[in-house]
C-alpha cells in the first residue's frame, strides 16, 4: 500500500551537501514526505532544512509504478518553477534519486493543527492564491488544511502541488483552451475552500462577500464530489479494515508524527 518498501535513507547528498533524516511527515500510497537537515554548515542560499518527497517507487498488485513517481515529480517541478518567487510558496531545491525531489522547509504548523488563526491569516492566504492564479496555476487541494501552513509570524504557505493544474500556452488548440478553462474553474474552487475554512474557524469574521464565496462550490466541484464520495467511502472502509487487522503498518511508522487528522477517518487512536 505504501510508496516505499522500506524507510528512506538516513543520509542523502544533494547539490554537494550532506543531509540527515529527522522525521517523516507523511507516508501514503503516492509518496513519503520527509524532513532532512544539513550536516556540513550553513547553506549559501539559507536553506539548511529541506523537505524531500520520495515518489512511489514500488509496484502495486504486480504492476510497476516507478514511472508514476517520476511523472508526479516532473509535474510538481514544473509547477514549483512556474511559481518561483511567489511569497507563500516554498523554494525548489532539486531532484533526488529516481522519483524524489526537495524543496525548502518552512517552519510552521499545518492549519489543521491550529485552533484559531487570525483573521489576517485568511486575507494573506487569499493574496497567495491570487498570485498563484495570476501565474496560471490552480492549486486544487485547498480542501486539506494540512496543506496550508501557518508560519511563526502568521504568514501562510502552501505545500504539496501534486493535484495542481497549470496553464499550458505551449500546447496547440484546443488543448490549450480546455486546460485554461480547467485552471480557471480550479481557481474558483480554491477560493471556495479558503472561505469555507474561514467560515468554519472564524465565522464571526466573514464579510457578506466571503460568506457567499464559502458556499459557492461550482458545477465541476459538485460533480467531482458526487463522483468521488462513493470512492472515498469505500477507500476509508477498506483502510479501516486493513488497519484493524494490523495489515497497514507503514515502514516509516517510527519516524512519523501520528497526529494526522486526515487519517482519523480510518485510523484508530
Amino acid at each position: 500500500m505504501f510508496a516505499l518498501r522500506k524507510p528512506p535513507p538516513g543520509q542523502i547528498e544533494l547539490a554537494g551537501r550532506r543531509y540527515r533524516l529527522l522525521r517523516v511527515f507523511k507516508h501514503d500510497f503516492f509518496a513519503a514526505t520527509c524532513l532532512y537537515e544539513a550536516e556540513n554548515g550553513p547553506a549559501p542560499n539559507g536553506i539548511n532544512k529541506i523537505v524531500v518527497k520520495f515518489g512511489r517507487s514500488q509496484g502495486f498488485c504486480g504492476i510497476p509504478l516507478s514511472w508514476y513517481g517520476r511523472l508526479l515529480r516532473a509535474h510538481e517541478e514544473a509547477v514549483y518553477k512556474a511559481l518561483a518567487n511567489v511569497k507563500g510558496v516554498p523554494r525548489w531545491v532539486g531532484r533526488f534519486g529516481e522519483t524524489g525531489y526537495a524543496i525548502e522547509y518552512v517552519e510552521g504548523r499545518p492549519l489543521d493543527h491550529v485552533t484559531v488563526p487570525t483573521a489576517r491569516f485568511f486575507d494573506d492566504l487569499r493574496r497567495v492564491f491570487d498570485e498563484i492564479h495570476a501565474r496560471g496555476v490552480g492549486y486544487c487541494d485547498a480542501n486539506k488544511r494540512s496543506n496550508i501552513l501557518v508560519a511563526p509570524g502568521g504568514e501562510p504557505f502552501l505545500v504539496d502541488y501534486q493535484l495542481a493544474v497549470r496553464r499550458r500556452d505551449d500546447l496547440p488548440w484546443p488543448l490549450r483552451t480546455i486546460i485554461g478553462r480547467i485552471v480557471r474553474s480550479a481557481a474558483k474552487m480554491d477560493l471556495y475552500h479558503v472561505y469555507k475554512h474561514k467560515r468554519r474557524m472564524l465565522p464571526d469574521k466573514l464579510t457578506p462577500a466571503e460568506l457567499a464565496l464559502s458556499h459557492r462550490r461550482g458545477v465541476l466541484h459538485t460533480l467531482h464530489r458526487r463522483g468521488t464520495d462513493p470512492w472515498r467511502w469505500l477507500r476509508r472502509r477498506l483502510l479501516r479494515q486493513r488497519h484493524r487487522k494490523g495489515a497497514l503498518q507503514s515502514p516509516t511508522a517510527e519516524l512519523e508524527d501520528h497526529y494526522q487528522p486526515e487519517k482519523a477517518t480510518w485510523r484508530e487512536s
